[in-house]
């Protein structure tokens, strides 16, 4: 099996998928940067798992000279729409996945939710938005997906049992994508304070692709 993991960061998402193929499987992990290559190396070098992965740099928004056509058997990213720099690329984006996709694979993207169910949710949701991050109402992702070509779209709730305590959440934590500085101190302090942060439910959207997508 061949999984591409697309918005590879750090490398947590693709060591879930490198555990989850084993070792007769493969995964691609793209990014559009490598400034991250020593730390994706390292946790790659801690899970036993950098034999079966290759790292490409590419731009999610386009990927024709990076990954041909029904390269993998899923394509799968971890908020990455959220994460785009420029928020009218989600498409393309989603686009560029299922293309990737062979015929009879599949497509999840893994984005969190923007519905807050507690203070600490919405403390965490803010920081996000208010960072510039994008979000999409899960209609209209689903709605990209279905246009592209994909069928038998899902989209199914996980709920996080991630809470960052105040003092935990002051501190920055870039790999929990948490990061506290002046700017955050002056909007969000007291609410931290008072709140911690939480990680909101995420949304798990897939879908299967049967023909050529019409990209």
């Amino acid at each position: 099996m061949t999984v591409v993991d697309v918005g590879c960061g750090q490398g947590g998402f693709t060591v879930a998928l490198a555990k989850t193929v084993a070792k007769n499987g493969k995964v691609v992990s793209l990014d559009v940067s490598n400034e991250y290559q020593a730390e994706f190396t390292e946790r790659l070098e801690r899970y036993a798992v950098r034999d079966r992965v290759t790292f490409v740099q590419a731009d999610a928004a386009n990927l024709k000279g990076a990954l041909s056509s029904g390269t993998a058997d899923v394509v799968a990213s971890y908020r990455l729409i959220e994460e785009l720099k420029d928020c009218q690329d989600m498409p393309k984006v989603v686009g560029e996945m299922i293309r990737i996709t062979r015929n009879g694979g599949r497509t999840c993207l893994v984005e969190m939710s923007t519905e807050a169910e507690n203070k600490a949710e919405e403390v965490y949701i803010r920081l996000h938005r208010e960072s510039g991050d994008c979000f999409f109402p899960k209609e209209q992702v689903v709605e990209v997906m279905k246009s592209r070509g994909l069928a038998e779209i899902r989209v199914d709730e996980v709920k996080s049992h991630i809470w960052l305590s105040p003092d935990l959440a002051k501190q920055d934590l870039s790999h929990a994508q948490v990061w506290f500085d002046s700017n955050v101190a002056r909007k969000l302090g007291s609410l931290i304070e008072t709140h911690g942060m939480k990680y909101p439910k995420f949304l798990i959207f897939s879908g299967y692709k049967h023909e050529e997508s019409p990209n």
